[in-house]
Parts: structure tokens; C-alpha cells; sequence
């Protein structure tokens, strides 16, 4: 019998958000595939191990992905292929990332190479990270019927709550526009992770800041 591939998202980074299923499709697992960070598993790896430290014990399938744009299908590939002989072999191997699956995750590239091969796949979902931002702030992100819009590191003209991820090496763009539309902006940077920062207004944010860095604009 083959195996099944899981994407498990691990939550933006306190690991107390791995959901229940989360943890038990992690414990059911035979092999944890995840990004790379200098060579060794990189964050959310380093989140389920404080959520299940049975994890340390397991096969961790280290899969590297340039961190730039551009053609990334020769690493999709790869990174797909070592999915594969798990599979082959009847083991089930959960890939984790950050956040849920479903936002920005390079999951999605190497699922729909494993799904042309014939392999099942399924989706664990996780908390995101702007929801995490939300709780931070103890800000409501959308009442009543008020719109909402998720962008990547882009300010756009919108009536209601803008949710820019990605954010850091765009803030003092950010900042600016805000500023000229005159609403309300708040920022976390790596929330929920031991460095996280919370700023209220962009009067108060830096020019830059980390990739785990997101901004809401009410």
C-alpha cells in the first residue's frame, strides 16, 4: 500500500497553535519533510518539536528551496521526488509549513506533482498568521459586512480592513501611503516567536523589518 502525503500547517509560530489534528497526524507519521534553513529543518520544524517532541525521533526528509524568484521547478522536482520513494515505499510523510497551507506555501507546487503520479494527498489545516496578528493586537478584523483584503507585501486602495503579509522589506512604502490615505496601521513582526515585536502605528514601525512581518490597515 502507498503512503499519503500531509500538509500539516504548524501556526505562525507559538507552538501552544498546533491545532489537535495537527498533532496527531505528526505523531501518526512516518517521515516529516520540511524547508531547509541553513542546511538543517528550519522553523516549523522547530515549533512541532516543542508541540511533539516525539518528532525528533522520526525520519526528517530536509528539502531546500532557493530562497529568490524565478524558476523554482528543478527544486519542486527534486524536493518531490525524495516525497516519492517514501511514498512508494508505504510510508506516509507530513510536510509542515508555516501558518496554513492553503497561504503562499510551496506545498502546493510539489502536491500537484505527487497527485499526477497517483499518490493521495490531504491537508491539515493551520492557524494563519494574520489571524494570529489579530488576537496579538486584540483588533477584529472584519465586523458586520466590512470587506477584507489579503495582499503580499503590496498597499492598496481598499474600503475596508488591508492585510499586507509579507510586509517587512516593503514598510517604509507602506508607511508612506498609509500616511497619505490617512488610516490606522498596525504591525507585528514574527508573531507568536520569542522575537516578536508589536507596533500600534506607523509613527512607531521601522523602515524595515523581517519576512514574518505583517501589517493591517484599518
Amino acid at each position: 500500500m502507498n503512503g499519503i502525503l500531509y500538509a500539516v500547517g504548524v501556526g505562525p509560530g507559538d507552538p501552544d497553535m498546533l491545532t489537535i489534528k495537527a498533532v496527531k497526524t505528526i505523531d501518526m507519521a512516518d517521515v516529516i519533510a520540511c524547508p531547509a534553513r541553513d542546511s538543517e529543518p528550519g522553523i516549523a520544524y522547530q515549533i512541532v518539536k516543542q508541540a511533539c517532541p516525539s518528532v525528533s525521533a522520526k525520519e526528517t526528509m530536509v528539502l531546500r528551496f532557493p530562497m529568490k524568484m524565478g524558476d523554482l521547478r528543478k527544486a519542486h522536482q527534486e524536493a518531490a521526488g525524495q516525497i516519492l520513494d517514501r511514498l512508494k515505499s508505504g510510508k506516509n510523510v507530513v510536510f509542515l509549513t508555516l501558518g496554513d497551507p492553503e497561504f503562499y506555501s510551496t506545498f502546493y507546487y510539489i502536491a500537484d506533482i505527487i497527485k499526477e503520479q497517483g499518490y493521495d494527498v490531504e491537508i491539515i489545516n493551520g492557524i494563519t498568521s494574520f489571524s494570529a496578528v489579530g488576537s496579538r493586537l486584540e483588533l477584529p478584523l472584519a465586523l458586520g459586512s466590512e470587506p477584507v483584503m489579503i495582499t503580499s507585501g503590496e498597499y492598496t486602495t481598499f474600503d475596508g480592513t488591508l492585510i499586507i503579509l509579507k510586509a517587512g522589506g516593503h514598510l517604509k512604502e507602506i508607511k508612506n501611503k498609509v500616511s497619505e490615505s490617512g488610516k490606522t496601521a498596525y504591525m507585528v513582526e514574527n508573531c507568536g516567536m520569542p522575537d516578536e515585536r508589536v507596533y500600534y502605528s506607523i509613527q512607531s514601525m521601522p523602515d524595515e523589518a523581517g519576512y514574518f512581518t505583517v501589517v493591517v490597515v484599518k
